[in-house]
């Protein structure tokens, strides 16, 4: 165990549990999951001189920066295994905001909106939604919707589902959302489904 810089009363070990000596005998303290965390990370209330009310760190920052070293500005702590609550330091990796980003919403194009911009960018350098799509590492189907700010969408009515096209922001308007839904669909028809009703 290694005493936590600017905190000493807690020390904490490789694995991320974290220990309290303020009321004498050593006493390990429950995670609590961060309710601000949309990936569930594990924080823990830490006291002293400065924070007598305490403060919530993340328990992934506190082992990282006690047994690695500071992290660099602008770079975020990845879990390797995507497991938030195995914070022992072999299972923490630096990555830059996007790299995390694909690494965690690799398949959902909603959290990718705020790339349009550079989605197309790249797209008038490289020239194909599927070469935009492999600088990121996901499926170009993804760079497409996003590019032409479309989503699909399920309509059950009839008891029958039917998948529509529509646009995902209706107030962005450029040539790229100059988007013929008609031929989208022709596009979309003939095309196979999983047994979720994703193309294939």
């Amino acid at each position: 165990m290694i005493t936590i810089e600017g905190y000493n009363k807690y020390k904490i070990t490789r694995e991320g549990e974290v220990y309290s000596s303020m009321w004498g005998k050593p006493k390990a303290l429950k995670p609590q999951k961060a309710s601000q965390s949309k990936k569930g990370y594990y924080q823990v209330r830490l006291f002293n001189k400065e924070y007598k009310r305490g403060k919530l760190q993340y328990i992934h920052r506190l082992v990282y920066e006690t047994f690695v070293g500071k992290i660099p500005e602008g770079n975020e702590i990845d879990h390797v295994d995507g497991d938030t609550s195995n914070n022992s330091v072999d299972n923490l990796q630096i990555l830059t905001p996007r790299n995390n980003k694909t690494k965690y919403y690799k398949g959902k194009d909603i959290h990718w909106r705020e790339y349009r911009d550079e989605f197309i960018e790249h797209y008038k350098k490289l020239g194909t939604y599927k070469k935009v799509a492999e600088v990121y590492g996901i499926n170009s189907n993804i760079v497409f919707r996003v590019i032409k700010d479309i989503m699909h969408k399920i309509d059950w009515s009839g008891g029958e589902r039917k998948f529509h096209t529509v646009r995902y922001n209706p107030t962005f308007n450029d040539y790229y959302t100059d988007t013929n839904f008609r031929s989208l669909k022709n596009k979309y028809k003939n095309r196979k489904r999983d047994e979720k009703g994703r193309f294939m």
